[in-house]
């Protein structure tokens, strides 16, 4: 039986398959290498870094040829979003661009920001089990710390904006061995090219991701990741310039967007007899995570290893070895308005960029409509006006007339009619529609309301609704995106053994479970001992954190309640006062405390005095029962006792 026959009948004992069909490259004699973390790209010859190249483009050709038809429309929505205006636009009308759309965007971003960063600790963790417990609870804070110190709030709003702008942040996440800590960097999505053949939200399923970019030599050489490039100093030159085959690599060419220099060409330093320096020639780099069979690479025995491939002009593997973070790929990929049927998610520019550029539209042409106004066509008859007086014409100038010709003869300037008189309402409906699709009203703008004057109580349940729709947003964001990055992160600690630090620990946030743990207002801790566990992120509801000021006024009013109801009679109402205080700001309260010492001098406080009059004042106000409680508790004496006690 024919081979061609045998493999139409996959059920057949004599099924076979041709030798090497489905193997990218054979990397057999390197299993051992691999298995232990080893970068073997050294170790390559030239055909099986040929193979690898080649198959890494294959990758990125199959997603950009997907991705690239929303190349346009991000562009258009970058035009938008920036209030971009060509440089040396001459043209009044070119300059009149809409503006509240990026307003409206940073109204969403800022509530984005402010729900699911705007905590702190900044990420709520949970320990899966009793001796996960405080181990979280350190986590939480030493998250927050190097959130603060790698500028991660900055990362963090960079992955909202472009999941508000382009529906598509992708960002990776990577662990720094130079300075033991995690590293957010966000990728403009016209460099990122993931598995399509997955929907948004599954990343996890992804065979590849790949991310293109043009760096230095010099940070190459010293990231530490390529020591390759160390053991082949000609690496330093471009062996043999980028094909310029990759079409995944043409970004850089769009206006405005991607380098500000062209990648592809040296610029160098000259002298009469040669160059004596280079600068700026910049390399072209592709990383991809990707996920193959053992088989692929010729190690059959594997069901499937993840690996890190590095390609360095299109052709030279700088780093080839298993992926230092297991099965998880390092990236995760944010979309503000997601749906699981679809490969990329819509952005908020996708809703309301139409709006955008109607509402452009009708302000250029009023500003046509009023030009013309002003420049009207007038009609001479150079036989009753002399023409050159009225071209020439200023405030204090002189129009001669011929003799016989009264003024006004001789001269028809024709009337331009105002038909764009209503466009200014027709961009003022183009707005409230942006805002009722964007649910960011005038309110949470922090602009009065367009729709006239509202009561404080009408705004603000407005502005709850809004709010509601936006949290809504801000909770799959915190489930789909900033779960997965965080678990990332947390799994990166737990991963360092070898790390140890010290982080301060605000008092007034400091759980009890840890005070055993906390000297001088600082928490050492070992990841060896301390930081290990079973750790997940808690997604957050989408609600905005609760703010000073608005808990401060919660403890006043709470406070004004008892006080009216005679609940100050069975409640620490100092110790709410002291929490009001300290919602305020001021969490150093105790060294505004008066001595025990000048009290038994100086006898009870005026505060303390009046604390008693009150006291008193509203026993003498309480219901009979109330009075038979408290008196019960001893914090109230009949009158007939106290005299008998007083003889």
């Amino acid at each position: 039986m024919s081979v061609a026959g045998s493999r139409t009948n996959y059920r057949s004992a004599e099924y076979t398959t041709p030798p090497n069909e489905g193997v990218v490259v054979d990397l057999s004699e390197y299993a051992e290498r691999l298995v232990n973390y080893e970068d073997i790209s050294h170790l390559l010859n030239e055909e099986q870094e040929r193979r690898i190249a080649d198959y890494v483009k294959s990758m990125v050709d199959m997603s950009y040829y997907k991705i690239r038809g929303r190349y346009d429309h991000w562009k258009e929505a970058d035009r938008a979003h920036d209030v971009y205006v060509p440089p040396g636009t001459t043209d009044f009308r070119e300059k009149a661009v809409i503006a509240d759309t990026r307003a409206i965007a940073d109204t969403v971003l800022t509530y984005l920001m402010a729900a699911l960063g705007g905590r702190n600790p900044m990420f709520q963790l949970e320990g899966l089990n009793r001796k996960s417990r405080n181990a979280s609870m350190i986590l939480e804070r030493v998250l927050h710390q190097q959130m603060r110190r790698t500028a991660g709030e900055a990362r963090m709003a960079q992955l909202l904006l472009d999941s508000i702008r382009y529906g598509f942040a992708p960002t990776k996440v990577v662990w720094d061995g130079q300075s033991n800590q995690n590293q957010i960097i966000n990728f403009d999505p016209r460099r990122c090219f993931p598995d399509p053949r997955v929907n948004f939200g599954d990343w996890e399923n992804m065979q590849y991701i790949a991310f293109a970019d043009y760096v230095s030599y010099n940070s190459l050489l010293y990231s530490g990741l390529y020591p390759k490039l160390r053991m082949f100093p000609a690496l330093r030159h471009k062996i043999s310039a980028p094909k310029n085959s990759w079409n995944a690599h043409h970004f850089h060419k769009e206006d405005l967007r991607g380098l500000s220099i062209d990648p592809a060409k040296a610029h160098q330093r000259e002298r009469s007899d040669h160059a004596y320096f280079t600068l700026g020639d910049a390399r072209v780099v592709d990383e991809a995570w990707v996920r193959l069979s053992g088989h692929e690479i010729g190690i059959p025995s594997i069901d499937q290893i993840f690996l890190v491939v590095t390609i360095l002009d299109e052709n030279v593997v700088i780093r080839f070895q298993l992926n230092p973070y297991g099965r998880q790929m390092p990236a995760v990929i944010g979309g503000l308005y997601q749906d699981q049927h679809k490969t990329y998610g819509q952005s908020l520019y996708d809703l309301i960029l139409p709006m955008h550029d109607i509402a452009t539209y009708l302000m250029r042409s009023r500003i046509d409509n009023i030009s013309a106004a002003l420049n009207n066509l007038i009609f001479v008859d150079p036989t009753q006006v002399s023409v050159p007086d009225l071209i020439d014409r200023n405030p204090y100038g002189v129009v001669r007339t011929l003799p016989g010709s009264k003024p006004g003869d001789g001269v028809f300037i024709a009337q331009v009619p105002d038909v764009t008189r209503g466009h200014f309402q027709d961009i003022q409906a183009m707005s409230e529609l942006k805002q009722r699709v964007s649910a960011a009203s005038d309110a949470q703008q922090g602009m009065p309301t367009a729709g006239g004057v509202r009561t404080a109580t009408e705004v603000q349940r407005l502005s709850q609704l809004g709010s509601q729709r936006l949290g809504v947003l801000a909770r799959v964001m915190s489930a789909t995106t900033i779960r997965p990055m965080v678990r990332m992160m947390v799994a990166n600690i737990q991963d360092s053994l070898t790390l140890s630090g010290s982080i301060n620990i605000d008092g007034q946030n400091m759980p009890n479970q840890l005070t055993n743990m906390v000297e001088d207002g600082y928490l050492d801790y070992d990841v060896s001992k301390d930081l290990q566990g079973d750790i997940d992120y808690l997604v957050i509801d989408g609600t905005l954190p609760l703010e000073p000021t608005r808990n401060a006024e919660t403890w006043m009013n709470m406070l004004q309640i008892m006080q009216q109801t005679g609940l100050n009679m069975e409640y620490n109402a100092g110790q709410i006062a002291e929490e009001a205080i300290r919602a305020m700001g001021i969490t150093d309260l105790d060294r505004f405390r008066v001595n025990q010492e000048d009290l038994e001098q100086n006898g009870p406080s005026p505060s303390q005095q009046l604390a008693i009059m009150e006291k008193m004042r509203g026993a003498s106000v309480q219901p009979a029962e109330q009075v038979d409680r408290e008196r019960e508790k001893g914090n109230l004496i009949p009158m007939s006792e106290a005299r008998k006690a007083n003889g």
